[in-house]
């Protein structure tokens, strides 16, 4: 199921990348998303092409109850964005990729992180959640692509936090 957000950061697109290459990041995230655990690895630097892997473990009380029945009381999501070197105005164009641990759903897409004036940036996201699930796959695509959007729209709140503490 096809899946589009554009996200308004309060960071500039140079800032966003070095907060994406943050290994504190992840925590913050932590934090907002009410997560158990995370971690982070970062290969590369912001300065160039760079990937970031987060793994969360994420309780599922939110989650639609048809996901909750495949995954129990938490989920071990990993998210790995790669990024390519900045362009000239600091945008720049990657992939992205969310993984439930353990379970056979996936979303993977396009991003798109571009200068938006005074200090901000807009992240765009456009990828296709897959769930192999006989005879249910479309309708838990259909449950948990709201879910997935919320997920992704609170990556604003954690860049404000981010750039509050001055990182």
């Amino acid at each position: 199921m096809h899946l589009t957000e554009t996200l308004h950061l309060p960071v500039s697109a140079p800032d966003a990348a070095r907060m994406y290459a943050d290994p504190g990041y992840a925590q913050l995230r932590r934090r907002e998303l009410e997560a158990q655990d995370a971690d982070s690895h970062i290969d590369g630097s912001p300065e160039g092409p760079f990937t970031a892997t987060t793994t969360l473990r994420m309780p599922t009380e939110q989650v639609p109850d048809i996901v909750r029945r495949f995954v129990g009381q938490s989920v071990q999501v990993r998210e790995t964005q790669e990024w390519g070197a900045p362009e000239a105005d600091g945008s720049r164009r990657g992939t992205i990729r969310f993984e439930v641990i353990g379970a056979p759903a996936t979303m993977t897409g396009r991003t798109r992180l571009v200068p938006a004036g005074d200090g901000a940036s807009r992240l765009e996201v456009d990828g296709d959640l897959v769930a192999k699930v006989p005879l249910i796959g479309r309708k838990i695509e259909q449950t948990a692509v709201p879910y997935i959007g919320q997920v992704l729209r609170r990556e604003e709140r954690s860049a404000a936090a981010w750039a509050a503490q001055g990182s």
